[in-house]
């Protein structure tokens, strides 16, 4: 990676499991997706900033992405129900934005987006990233993971470009926290598989972008 030497691509630590355990109950309340990954992903979206240790929630407005950037569901525009209030104000959750905030250097102002996925294992090999490698137009992206039953597969994976090999490839764990620089590197999943066919499979994460 001759070309990107001396910047940060990739910040990987790990939030402390009390915070994980706050915010673990909520993902059971997530609502239907109407979209074309609702098979496989029930979701809630919020944008929010990080002020004076509290989350405010900011006006509600619908996802799009570009189909140059999305080329799985671009162009759409995707409204979803926001993460519910009680999350939004739990220590758990606090600590996670406030985290990310910290990590990137944003400041009080700057938005940030939080997607809260459940990615569920419904078929041999489902999707965890339809849109397969990608950027999601932002500087930054992290995948906190929340927790993951019966599943094998949604390893995140990031590349120097979208034609290359990936440079970088881990499990999704429970309480890990992948800071991506969205500008300069690309990222993707691996498939997702049941372990016991017969029991639900799903893998809990939150999306954070500025």
């Amino acid at each position: 990676m001759t070309a990107l030497n001396n910047q940060n691509l990739l910040q990987l630590r790990f939030i402390n499991q009390v915070n994980i355990d706050l915010v673990k109950p909520s993902f059971d309340n997530l609502p239907a997706n109407p979209y074309a990954d609702g098979a496989f992903r029930k979701r809630r979206y919020s944008v929010v900033k990080m002020q004076n240790g509290e989350i405010k929630l900011q006006k509600t407005k619908a996802f799009v992405q570009d189909d140059s950037i999305n080329t799985f569901q671009g162009n759409v525009e995707r409204t979803y129900e926001n993460l519910e209030q009680s999350l939004l104000e739990s220590e758990g959750m606090k600590n996670i934005v406030n985290e990310f905030r910290q990590l990137t250097g944003i400041d009080e102002q700057r938005d940030i987006e939080i997607h809260q996925f459940r990615m569920l294992a419904i078929d041999s090999d489902t999707p965890a990233a339809p849109e397969g490698v990608h950027q999601d137009g932002f500087d930054h992206v992290c995948i906190c993971g929340v927790s993951h039953e019966n599943l094998e597969g949604g390893e995140l994976l990031v590349y120097e470009n979208k034609q290359a090999e990936p440079c970088f490839k881990m499990e999704i764990k429970d309480g890990m926290f992948a800071l991506i620089n969205d500008r300069q590197v690309w990222h993707n999943a691996t498939p997702m598989n049941k372990i016991d066919a017969s029991k639900p499979g799903y893998l809990d994460c939150f999306v954070l972008t500025s």
